[in-house]
């Protein structure tokens, strides 16, 4: 089951403060103190999810496993969906790589390994148990070139700075902010409009920060028309609270929406992530839990779960960072009445021992560095799976209709405004 948005939000934003708040991945960064490494990363981001071009294959398979990742037992019965099988599984794989000014897409039986910076491998894999039951896993690999953990932190390291040297005065901040990431600041700018930026120092010496920005679908509706309306249907409803503590209850930091208005809060000291409350000191703990509520609607039906939680360990090695959340936890649903009614195992059976798993890492490679993700889900085949199936795959068609090239060309010229930033950050004095 595909986790929602607010979840992705703060699991990636994990990542990225982790890298920031790691003394062995500082160690590693760059000698010349540049952003190369992070514009290198900026750059294969760009082409992965700039305009793509899906080979035939893919584009015939691509709406079956969206229609199978709720309900998998009609797709597992589908021999046009899958490259390899056996008894009780099937498999494909995918392969990726620019060329001619477009990311390519296609289907294999087995990719090759990503070796270049931009190529990508992807692994799909459906297990059938027991009683209906089926077990998805998929993993993700992008080459990245030189992009180290380091790379990656060290642009939230410089903002969180930057902030607390502003000294709570939050119209320095933004100026500054505005100066330093111009191109990118408008950019991002017509789709997220700064709306709220507080800096408050305090007596530990450690700074507060809340910053919050408004979806604003219109500010690319003359650019991105089906994609700024898709925003306006199926995102802009989402309601979520969302806080990444540590073991003992004590709150890093929170992400809350509603409205359209997502503020996130954190701490910080010299740099770092500190606790929101309590002694500013310590590094981030090697184990967290993630804990959301959301809800959205689907037309006329709201859905929504609250105590969705995720216990997350971090990875810092020399050569590896990275994090592994794990949902032990079934969430307290929220769903129409005709279907609450009846809900049972279905909706539980993905948290049950050993539960369902997701991953994110980057790694040094023999052939260059790479970004990963992997993911376990187990699902359980049932009428309400199916109802919800039918509410995803509405959204799924909606984005795909049109919005989907529209949202390529947006992102990437967002990824590539940011990076010609920091490039312009380098080259000054």
């Amino acid at each position: 089951m595909s986790l929602p948005q607010p979840v992705h939000v703060a699991i990636t934003l994990l990542l990225v403060l982790w890298a920031s708040s790691h003394p062995v991945a500082e160690q590693q960064g760059a000698a010349d103190g540049s952003w190369r490494g992070m514009r290198v990363l900026l750059d294969t981001l760009a082409d992965r999810f700039g305009p793509t071009e899906r080979e035939r294959a893919f584009e015939v398979v691509r709406p079956r496993l969206a229609r199978g990742a709720l309900v998998p037992s009609p797709l597992f019965d589908d021999a046009a969906a899958w490259m390899t099988r056996g008894d009780t599984w099937r498999a494909l794989e995918l392969t990726g790589y620019m060329s001619g000014g477009l990311y390519r897409i296609g289907v294999r039986a087995q990719a090759a390994t990503p070796v270049v910076r931009g190529q990508y491998r992807g692994r799909m894999r459906l297990q059938r148990l027991a009683g209906g039951r089926f077990e998805w896993t998929a993993s993700d690999v992008l080459a990245i070139g030189e992009t180290s953990p380091a790379d990656i932190g060290r642009p939230a390291r410089a903002l969180l700075d930057g902030a607390a040297r502003a000294n709570g005065d939050a119209a320095l901040a933004r100026a500054a902010l505005s100066r330093a990431l111009p191109r990118a600041s408008a950019q991002v700018g017509r789709l997220f409009r700064l709306e709220d930026l507080a800096i408050q120092p305090d007596g530990d010496g450690a700074t507060s920060i809340r910053l919050s920005v408004r979806l604003v679908p219109d500010g690319i509706r003359g650019v991105a028309p089906r994609y700024a309306t898709f925003l306006e249907r199926y995102i802009a409803p989402m309601r979520a609270s969302l806080v990444v503590a540590d073991p003992g209850g004590v709150k890093w930091w929170t992400i809350e929406a509603a409205e359209r208005l997502w503020t996130l809060r954190l701490r910080v000291r010299n740099g770092y992530v500190v606790p929101l409350q309590g002694r500013a000191d310590g590094q981030l703990p090697a184990r967290l839990r993630v804990m959301a509520d959301v809800a959205t609607r689907f037309g006329r039906f709201g859905v929504g779960a609250r105590r969705l939680v995720a216990d997350v360990s971090l990875t810092r090695t020399l050569g590896e960072m990275g994090l592994l959340a794990t949902f032990l936890e079934e969430p307290d649903w929220q769903l129409p009445l005709f279907v609450e009614t009846m809900l049972d195992n279905p909706l539980r059976y993905p948290f049950e021992a050993p539960g369902s798993d997701v991953a994110w890492t980057i790694r040094e490679a023999p052939g260059g560095n790479v970004l990963a993700r992997h993911y376990r889900a187990r699902v359980s085949d049932s009428w309400i799976l199916r109802w919800l199936s039918g509410r995803v795959n509405d959204a799924v068609g909606s984005f795909r209709d049109g919005a989907e090239r529209e949202a390529d060309r947006y992102h990437r010229a967002c990824l590539l405004a940011l990076r010609d930033d920091l490039a312009a950050l380098d080259a000054a004095p």
